[in-house]
């Protein structure tokens, strides 16, 4: 994800209003524990993503990312659930099967596994696509601005601003390393492909990530850096920041009243 150049609702606000924003939705996924809810706070997040108009591509990988972690998230829960009670759908391992059995208590996938898996997923997704709506709809500098204005000290701010911005130019060389390796005739086809693939992607991803970094803290070195520098920018909230932070805390304060009134 990286910043989308283009003129919508979203860019036109002020980078705080988007840090609140974050702020509200992080509460609201520790709060809500009602699947209703935690659907309408995904499903308003998903809005704000499709206001960006991103590229196919993008809407693309987010929805493999998504697909990916709701199966996993699933899965994983559906078979470490271990709260009562517990519906077994399939037994995999049942307990009184020799050595292997009595150390694991039996592995078997449970139903309420999946569902609580399902609800863990929607929090996840709520977080990932607003962590891409505010990256794609804030320029870097504007949005180290906005946390500098809000009294984060400007070298964390630096340090996140960086981080944002070099996780698409981590991406491109993850893809330009893969495609040496299947030049190489890496053969990335099948689950055992792709544990190769990221093998062989990781030690050299690392390395010139470090590569990265240290050219990085040259340039900052030499340049003086301490954290302290003269805004050419000022930040202002306008009536669509108010009128946007307005609806929005009224929304949140909406869902946590009603986690009260709903079972």
């Amino acid at each position: 994800m990286k910043y989308l150049d283009k003129k919508t609702y979203l860019h036109r606000l002020d980078p705080r209003t988007k840090i609140l924003l974050g702020l509200m939705v992080a509460i609201l996924i520790v709060v809500l524990k009602n699947p209703l809810e935690l659907f309408l706070l995904c499903f308003a997040v998903l809005i704000l993503f499709g206001i960006l108009r991103p590229a196919k591509s993008t809407v693309k990988a987010m929805f493999i990312i998504m697909i990916t972690t709701l199966i996993f998230t699933m899965t994983s829960q559906g078979f470490f659930y271990s709260f009562e009670p517990r519906t077994i759908i399939i037994t995999i391992l049942p307990p009184d099967s020799g050595f292997l059995g009595n150390i694991t208590g039996g592995i078997s996938l449970y139903r309420e596994g999946i569902i609580y898996g399902a609800l863990q997923s929607l929090r996840l997704f709520s977080a990932m696509l607003l962590s891409a709506v505010i990256v794609m709809s804030t320029y870097p500098s504007d949005l180290l601005l906005g946390m500098e204005s809000m009294g984060m000290p400007k070298r964390i701010g630096f340090v996140i601003t960086v981080s944002i911005r070099f996780i698409p130019s981590l991406l491109d060389a993850a893809r330009r390393i893969l495609l040496a390796q299947r030049l190489r005739g890496l053969k990335v086809k099948g689950l055992m492909g792709w544990f190769r693939a990221f093998y062989r992607l990781l030690p050299p991803l690392i390395i010139d990530s470090l590569r990265n970094a240290r050219r990085i803290a040259l340039a900052a070195e030499v340049r003086a850096f301490t954290g302290k520098r003269t805004n050419l920018k000022e930040l202002t909230l306008s009536s669509r920041d108010w009128t946007f932070l307005g609806l929005s805390t009224a929304g949140m304060f909406i869902l946590i009243l009603c986690q009260e009134i709903l079972p």
